[in-house]
């Protein structure tokens, strides 16, 4: 069974929690399938990702290196590109590419799961429209415990 999903939005995933709460707002629409990847594998993002088009630097050797099955990195062939078509610009957009090994450490690239918009159903909307943070516990305990394909709702926080 593949759970990873369900646990990006518990308090003990370690995303914060503004990304979670975009997870939580997601739609159907909102969720593509982009070839941006550095590894040129195919990816689930939402589409409102600080990662796409942002022109970030590459910094792998701070993170360590996201390859492809040649050694290289199509990101940073793309920066480089970018950087070669504007010179002199201090800041470019890279809209081909995410520079995975540093996007991904800071958060700012929105990776997510098929069924992402879905977990909306899985928790309760708050009074001010943003949902209720789960917990690893309550989600581990639904899916050990539910019966009928139906989801055990978190008791309303206050």
């Amino acid at each position: 069974m593949q759970v990873a999903t369900r646990f990006t939005v518990t308090r003990e995933c370690g995303l914060p929690e503004n990304v979670q709460q975009e997870y939580f707002k997601a739609s159907e629409d909102d969720i593509e399938v982009n070839q941006i990847s550095p590894t040129g594998y195919p990816m689930r993002m939402l589409k409102n990702s600080p990662a796409i088009g942002n022109g970030i630097r590459p910094n792998c050797e701070a993170y360590g290196y996201l390859l492809d099955a040649s050694g290289s990195c199509q990101y940073i062939e793309a920066y480089n590109r970018e950087v070669a078509a504007h010179p002199g610009e201090r800041r470019v957009k890279v809209w081909d590419k995410t520079c995975l090994c540093t996007h991904m450490r800071n958060f700012d690239c929105w990776t997510c799961g098929q069924f992402t918009y879905r977990l909306k159903d899985t928790t309760n909307r708050k009074a001010d429209g943003s949902y209720q943070q789960l917990t690893a516990e309550h989600v581990f305990h639904d899916y050990q415990y539910s019966t009928d394909n139906k989801i055990a709702l978190p008791a309303m926080a206050e």
